[in-house]
């Protein structure tokens, strides 16, 4: 099985909103990180996983 964490680490590096490194890349990125180039994460919208657990207990249709 592989590391789910270290992957959603590297897809959410790849997507901007935050910076990741290894232990041997952590001098170069602290070195060479911008804040300003990060992206703001989505807020959230639990109203959809609501409706979908509605629908899957046939509570919604």
């Amino acid at each position: 099985m592989n590391n789910h964490q270290l992957e959603l680490a590297k897809q959410l590096h790849k997507d901007g909103h935050l910076f990741y490194c290894t232990c041997g890349t952590l001098p170069g990125l602290l070195q060479s990180m911008d804040f300003s180039t990060l992206k703001c994460f989505p807020p959230g919208q639990p109203e959809k996983f609501s409706a979908f657990l509605d629908k899957v207990v046939g509570l919604q249709k």
